[in-house]
């Protein structure tokens, strides 16, 4: 989590509510803080703020947790989704997975206590070393898969001749989609420390020697901006553009009836919805948390750092994109609405087939006579029967089953 790259501002603001005093054993260059003593206090929180934040992580935990759980029981149950492009929407939902379960417990946890004490011992400062590295390998995974996705639907629209995009190659980009973030979260090992501010411990980044602490915290904000933010945004809006326009200038083949046309604009609306919501979602969900660091840096208004209820934002953004991103796919991928749907049914017809672990009985109630008809047509039916059923009786044009079938094939099911 991001919490501890610009943690030391915060914790040392907050220390001026109680003492100004620093000894050269906590930090050798004693004028490292005299720069802060300037500094307000931060004032305390209310019950009512505190409700407020709490309850909004654990809004976006629940979320995100079930969101991303669905994307990958569904795609990973769904045959018509065993293909290369789904796989990196599987990649980025365990990566979101991830920023859930090991990000976000600790801003929660931050939230309710109030405080930023760290734990002691030899285990708190491995985990202060290791525990920044994790929560940012997590994070800058989720941001490459949303590269990687935008590359591979730029392969399959705009070049749809070019076998590109094989199997190979793709868990080739799955694994540099980690290796990449463990190499540039790296230097999170050696920067993060546990100091010692008048008897409390923190974990903070402070660039130990040979490295100046201030030019490098300065050098690795701009190298994480430039990769893991401005490189991939223009990147995926340079690739959805091209999407969105060769999408845009396709012509419905076949016969052009009315119908097909109404289906084809439709899909292709909702494709370039998503494509948009997604680049939107990106860069406005982002754009806080590394704004606030050139601030600090650069500006001399924020020297002490971001106010309290603006820093909670700026975290609060770059962990709710875990959360936007499943319901983004859910809301514009009809593949993902009716694969929960298929879960739910299941988890119902579970319920029918094994009456035990219900309240009810399979034994008529007036005869005495045990009933097995409702069990046999439940056996005999297959899950879905009733889907092919429906399409039987709605049978469409032709001209319209050709271009639905053109729409779904070059949009692979992501926006249908």
């Amino acid at each position: 989590m991001f919490y501890f790259r610009n943690n030391f501002c915060y914790i040392v603001n907050n220390m001026n509510n109680t003492t100004s005093n620093l000894t050269n054993e906590t930090f050798p260059e004693k004028h490292e803080y005299e720069t802060y003593e300037d500094c307000p206090p931060i004032e305390k929180r209310t019950a009512l703020e505190n409700v407020v934040k709490i309850t909004a992580y654990v809004v976006i935990m629940a979320i995100s947790l079930v969101g991303n759980i669905l994307i990958i029981s569904v795609t990973r149950r769904t045959r018509s989704m065993q293909k290369v492009a789904f796989n990196f929407v599987v990649n980025m939902a365990i990566a979101d997975l991830c920023t859930t379960i090991i990000n976000m417990p600790e801003s929660l946890a931050v939230e309710i206590r109030d405080s930023d004490e760290w734990m002691p011992g030899d285990v708190g400062i491995v985990i202060c070393k290791l525990l920044p590295f994790c929560q940012e390998v997590c994070a800058f995974c989720s941001i490459l898969s949303l590269l990687v996705i935008a590359l591979d639907r730029y392969f399959a629209i705009c070049l749809p001749l070019k076998r590109i995009m094989t199997r190979r190659l793709s868990k080739i980009i799955i694994l540099s989609t980690w290796l990449i973030p463990c190499i540039s979260s790296a230097p999170m090992i050696v920067a993060n420390n546990v100091v010692e501010i008048e008897g409390q411990l923190y974990c903070v980044e402070k660039w130990p020697a040979p490295f100046d602490d201030d030019k490098a915290s300065t050098d690795y904000t701009i190298i994480l901006f430039a990769l893991f933010y401005m490189l991939p945004l223009v990147i995926i809006s340079t690739l959805y553009g091209c999407v969105i326009y060769k999408i845009w200038r396709r012509k419905t083949p076949g016969n052009r009836s009315s119908l097909a046309n109404r289906l084809y604009s439709r899909s292709r609306r909702k494709a370039l919805k998503m494509f948009i919501a997604i680049v939107i979602c990106f860069a406005l969900c982002w754009l806080p948390y590394h704004v606030s660091f050139f601030l600090m840096s650069y500006d001399e208004n924020f020297h002490c750092g971001l106010p309290k209820d603006l820093y909670f934002m700026v975290l609060f953004f770059s962990h709710a994109i875990s959360a936007v991103n499943p319901c983004i796919y859910m809301m514009f991928n009809k593949d993902y609405r009716n694969g929960v749907k298929r879960l739910s049914s299941c988890a119902r017809r579970s319920n029918a087939l094994y009456p035990e672990n219900n309240t009810g009985t399979d034994v008529n109630s007036q005869t005495g006579v045990r009933e097995h008809h409702e069990m046999t047509t439940l056996f005999s039916r297959g899950p879905r029967s009733g889907i092919r059923d429906v399409m039987q009786k709605r049978k469409p044009t032709s001209d319209a089953i050709t271009g639905k079938a053109y729409v779904v094939n070059y949009n692979h099911g992501f926006a249908e």
